[in-house]
């Protein structure tokens, strides 16, 4: 597809220009862009790279038992040194700006997560699309993606369809529609849209296709998303009321 003027793209990690339902309500601000900040994202990134392809090579390795023990063994004395200081899941990521949308620990687009393909994706009018590669480490059916796996990702885009239409919220429902198996180790294609408004809340369509093949859907997905007062988003995320930075 070429570039388009309304098309924006998004770097990896980067929820929306919205940021995350509730931040604002809860009073946080976004961290200050230092340089020691761009660093430590950037370690977070290489990090997150090495463990994707450590994840995917280890499940196809088919070495010796001696290797696959020498491995194991050298990975925790890794995990121990990555463990001597931890935030708890309460607390934010301390390279995330959740005013600014920065997620480099999201599971669908975080370049920190071991287990995201990552999903690039870029806004063109009313559309918002993503590229990823699934590998084996998204297996379920023999050499195709996990349908949880499809549900993941179009959530995921789906839910920047509709904040970047100006309804970013909390997804309520989730409709999901297999229609052929998606493949591994084959570029794909993710779009969403905003088809309109429902009770309150948007309804977000959207499909997954090869990038070869584009306008074949493998997946199809309906979703709505409300969008949270500040009261509800207090309910609903207390934690992100006592965060400080």
């Amino acid at each position: 597809m070429a570039d388009s003027p309304d098309r924006e793209s998004h770097p990896h990690g980067h929820e929306s220009h919205r940021g995350v339902p509730g931040a604002r309500d809860a009073g946080l601000t976004a961290p200050e862009d230092t340089g020691e900040l761009r660093r430590r994202r950037e370690s977070v990134a290489t990090l997150g790279a090495r463990l994707r392809e450590l994840t995917e090579v280890a499940i196809r390795a088919e070495v010796p038992v001696e290797v696959l023990d020498q491995a194991a063994a050298e990975i925790e004395s890794v995990t121990v040194a990555l463990r001597e200081r931890q935030r708890e899941p309460s607390q934010a990521a301390s390279v995330d700006d959740l005013i600014g949308g920065v997620r480099m620990f999201n599971p669908v687009i975080g370049t920190g997560h071991p287990g995201a393909p990552p999903v690039e994706y870029f806004t063109d009018g009313d559309r918002v699309e993503g590229r990823c590669t699934l590998g084996l480490t998204h297996e379920g059916p023999p050499m195709s993606a996990h349908g949880g796996i499809s549900a993941l990702l179009l959530d995921q885009l789906l839910g920047h369809a509709a904040a970047e239409a100006g309804s970013a919220g909390l997804t309520t429902d989730l409709t999901v529609r297999y229609r052929k198996p998606v493949p591994l180790g084959v570029p794909l294609r993710i779009w969403a849209r905003v088809a309109g408004m429902e009770d309150g809340r948007a309804v977000a369509t959207g499909a997954i296709a090869t990038q070869v093949d584009p306008e074949t859907p493998l997946v199809e997905a309906e979703a709505r998303f409300r969008t949270l007062s500040m009261e509800q988003a207090r309910r609903v995320f207390p934690a992100l009321f006592t965060q400080s930075r």
